[in-house]
């Protein structure tokens, strides 16, 4: 499993234990994959970076 995937489940996780509905979810979800830039080699600093800014 990639760094990805193991960011977007725990992310899901902690929203799903906040009581978030899916529609919050999907919405948490469709955000950090709007701010990764998958065009350089570093997205997975880019996508801790876009949970810290969402929480």
């Amino acid at each position: 499993m990639s760094d990805l995937e193991k960011l977007v489940r725990r992310r899901m996780q902690e929203e799903y234990a906040k009581g978030a509905s899916a529609e919050e979810i999907a919405k948490v979800v469709r955000d950090l994959f709007n701010s990764i830039d998958l065009s350089g080699n570093r997205f997975d600093a880019v996508a801790v970076r876009a949970i810290r800014d969402h929480e």
